[in-house]
Order: C-alpha cells, then sequence, then structure tokens
C-alpha cells in the first residue's frame, strides 16, 4: 500500500500554505480548503480516510472540533505513533531514504502554531508532516474521557517548550478542562514555585485560564500569587502570572500589578497596561504614563485600552491628538481610530490610507472597519 504522506509530485514552496499543498497531493484537497473554509463539518467525519491521513499528517486544524468521540480510536493510534519520534527520522524511513530536510512554522489559527518538516530524496519524493501529533493525542484524549495525569500533561508541554505552540496549547486547555478545576488549580499553584522556567510558564497559563473560567482562588494561592508577582525573574512567566492574579482580583487596580509598569522588559509593560482595563478608571493615570512608554506596542495597548475603556476621560482625548503623528505605526493606527470614532473625517482617511498599505487582515483594517461603523452610527444618530 502507498504510503500516504509519500508524494512523487513537486513540492512547493516551504509557507504558510503547506497544508493545502500536502493535501492535494494526497488527493484531499477541495474537501480540506472546504473545511477550513468553515463548510462540509458533518460530511467530512464520515470521510475515515480524510481524517486518518490528517492524523498521520499532524493536521491538528483539521481535527480539532470536527470528530466524535466513537470516530477518534483508529486517529489516536494513528497519532501516537508519532509520539517520541523524530520527524527526520520517521519521514527518511518512508522514503527509504534519507535526503534534504526543510523546517519552518506554520499557523493553526491566530494564537497557535505548530512547525512542518519535509525531506526531499535525491529523486524528488518528498513527505512531510506537521508536528503536532502530540497535541492531536491530547485532544482526541480529551474526547475520549482518558484522563491524563496533570504532570504527564506538564510533560507533554515542555516537549517543545514553545508558548504558542499547538502541543503546550492543547495540553493546558485540557488541564484547564477538567472536571475538579479546584483541584486543579492547587496543583498548578504547586508548580508555581518549580525551578523550570517553562513547568512555571505552563502553571500560570492554566491558572490564567481556570480565572477567567471563575473558579474559586482560595486564600492561600491568592497569596501565593501576589508572592511569585514580587519574586517571579522570568519575563515571561510573570506575563502570565499578570494576567491570573488581574483576573482572579477583578476590578479594581492592583498594586502588585502596577508595580511592574517600570519593569525594564517591554513585554511585561504591555502585559500590565492590557490588564489595566479591569481597573479603569482608577488606572487612567497610570495608562498615560504607559502611552508614553518608550515601546511602540506598549504605547499602542495602554492607548487602546483608554480609548475602549476610557473613551470620554479627557487624557484620552488628549493623548489621541499627541500619538495620532507617533512615529510607530501601531500606535498611530490606534490613535487615528478613537479621532475617527469620535468624528475626525481626515482621521479616517489617514486610517484607511494606513489600512490599504497594511492589507485585509491586519489590525489596520479590522480598526478601519470598526470606525467606519462608529462613524455611520454617528450620522444615523445625528440624523435623527
Amino acid at each position: 500500500m502507498n504510503d500516504r504522506l509519500v508524494h512523487t509530485s513537486v513540492p512547493g514552496p516551504a509557507d504558510d500554505t503547506a497544508l493545502l499543498r500536502a493535501a492535494d497531493a494526497a488527493g484531499h484537497g477541495s474537501r480540506v480548503r472546504d473545511l477550513l473554509a468553515g463548510g462540509l463539518a458533518e460530511s467530512a467525519r464520515g470521510d475515515a480516510e480524510l481524517m486518518r491521513w490528517a492524523a498521520d499528517y499532524g493536521a491538528f486544524a483539521l481535527i480539532v472540533n470536527r470528530l466524535e468521540p466513537d470516530t477518534t480510536g483508529p486517529l489516536l493510534r494513528i497519532a501516537r505513533q508519532w509520539a517520541g519520534t523524530d520527524p527526520v527520522t520517521e519521514l527518511s524511513r518512508r522514503l527509504g531514504t534519507s535526503g534534504t530536510v526543510t523546517r519552518w512554522t506554520v499557523p493553526i489559527d491566530d494564537y497557535t502554531h505548530t512547525d512542518c518538516v519535509r525531506v526531499t530524496a535525491p529523486d524528488g519524493r518528498w513527505a512531510e508532516t506537521q508536528t503536532a501529533h502530540l497535541a492531536i493525542v491530547t485532544y482526541l484524549e480529551e474526547l475520549l474521557g482518558i484522563g491524563v495525569p496533570p504532570d504527564e500533561l506538564l510533560a507533554r508541554a515542555l516537549v517543545d517548550r514553545d508558548p504558542g505552540g499547538a502541543g503546550w496549547s492543547q495540553a493546558w486547555h485540557t488541564l484547564a478542562s477538567r472536571a475538579d478545576p479546584e483541584e486543579t488549580l492547587r496543583w498548578a499553584a504547586g508548580v508555581l514555585t518549580a525551578p523550570d522556567r517553562d513547568a512555571r510558564w505552563f502553571a500560570a497559563d492554566v491558572a490564567h485560564l481556570l480565572a477567567i473560567h471563575d473558579v474559586p482562588c482560595p486564600p492561600e494561592t491568592t497569596a501565593l500569587l501576589r508572592q511569585r508577582l514580587a519574586t517571579e525573574p522570568d519575563p515571561g512567566v510573570l506575563a502570565a502570572l499578570i494576567g491570573a492574579a488581574v483576573e482572579f482580583h477583578g476590578p479594581g487596580l492592583q498594586p502588585e500589578v502596577a508595580a511592574h509598569a517600570t519593569h525594564p522588559d517591554p513585554s511585561v509593560r504591555r502585559r500590565v497596561a492590557g490588564e489595566l482595563c479591569q481597573s479603569v478608571p482608577d488606572s487612567v493615570p497610570l495608562l498615560v504614563r504607559l502611552a508614553a512608554d518608550p515601546d511602540g506596542e506598549v504605547r499602542a495597548t495602554a492607548l487602546r485600552v483608554l480609548r475602549d475603556y476610557a473613551f470620554d476621560h479627557p487624557e484620552t482625548g488628549r493623548l489621541l491628538t499627541v500619538l495620532r503623528t507617533d512615529p510607530d505605526p501601531r500606535v498611530r493606527v490606534e490613535a487615528l481610530a478613537g479621532l475617527a470614532r469620535a468624528g475626525d473625517l481626515k482621521a479616517f482617511a489617514d486610517l484607511r490610507q494606513l489600512a490599504d498599505e497594511a492589507g485585509e487582515g491586519s489590525p489596520a483594517a479590522a480598526l478601519a472597519a470598526a470606525a467606519g461603523s462608529w462613524l455611520r452610527t454617528r450620522r444615523r444618530q445625528t440624523d435623527h
């Protein structure tokens, strides 16, 4: 039987469209395109070979949210065969020879990505896989009700040690969706003091999601979060802790979070700015300071929060005017969007120009569309 991952066609470039080209080579192209566009979900569930190919290829985007528990057994066995296997070694085995190796990163959705690995044999044959098999295993186990211990899910997240990777994201999502979230929170709190930086980061991500789900935070965990906010040395872990602490705390300015508005790492200051939306109007003075931050993304985040949560505050209006000519385009689009919302047609025209330059699907395009909606609403209100 021919191997479903080995092809003789000419491989395309190593880019974001690899999944579609691999699906074309395997004979599933039209259906995969429909699936990714949001169609044919029901019929795809009955296409056993398509889903076996997806599990073998590591196409997490094709499997998640498209399966019923009684269809997953064969897919779980296929995906598990990749666990602990070096993808280059496995692809070379399937080709029957070693070859040229190409690696690149591809998006799964707006927040998650995975790696893609291709081996091209000297005779032109090629085999390719995405390295999201462990995420598929975790997802299918959750769908089947197979309870994997938290430490095992942590170990899976630490295979690639990539907070934006599919394996990490699916592991913390599965863990935070357990039937006893308070027990999960106790487990996560215990890991927040682990010597491994990435283990602490994963635990903070889990705690943050549990906080979003309104899981009660016991006093001892609240005290631990405060202590870790004061002592956590890693910026990535600290940013995740800030998110968890703010969600558990609820409305109101939290001193332990506000203290990091001057943190030397801009990713932490940016996280503080984004989370201050929970404490407007008390946090307006701090947001005004962050809107003058040396880092453009910090300024843009602070201005966005002011525009969306304190639009009528005098300081917001002043900053929108000042920052409409900011050297950073990320800041300018936020300022122009706010001015357009206030009825400034010149700002709207400038925003649309930036959106055209950035292209469809860009943040500038989204802001221009929202600003257009605001202006139409204002016009209707004025007409009436």
